[in-house]
């Protein structure tokens, strides 16, 4: 599930026909944002689960409980509006037979006016 990138995809089940990169999906809430920490521990979280797992002046990674205290140790990656449009998708329909794939930038105007 994408936020944070536009109205017409946020919060809306999205079948990507390749899968998201696993760099960009964040390891504790599952949703894709447009910035994602790669951990020491080399888990992935987005920023929104980043900034909960602050613990008095230390981070604690919540899956495995590494800690660290260095934000340099933590790398930072931002996943384009442009590259996330482009990838395909699968029309919301598909289960009901639709067979359509567009570019993500794409799939509300067939929703909407060819499906």
């Amino acid at each position: 599930t994408l936020v944070g990138f536009c109205p017409e995809l946020d919060w809306k089940p999205l079948s990507f026909v390749k899968p998201i990169p696993p760099n960009k999906v964040c390891s504790a809430c599952g949703l894709v944002r447009k910035k994602t920490a790669l951990l020491p521990c080399v888990h992935v979280l987005c920023d929104s689960c980043y900034e909960q797992c602050a613990q008095d002046g230390v981070h604690v990674c919540p899956l495995d409980g590494y800690q660290w205290n260095d934000e340099d140790d933590v790398d930072w990656k931002d996943f384009p509006l442009v590259q996330l449009l482009r990838r395909e998708v699968k029309c919301w329909n598909a289960e009901r037979g639709c067979q359509h794939v567009a570019a993500a930038s794409m799939i509300t105007k067939h929703f909407h006016s060819g499906c």
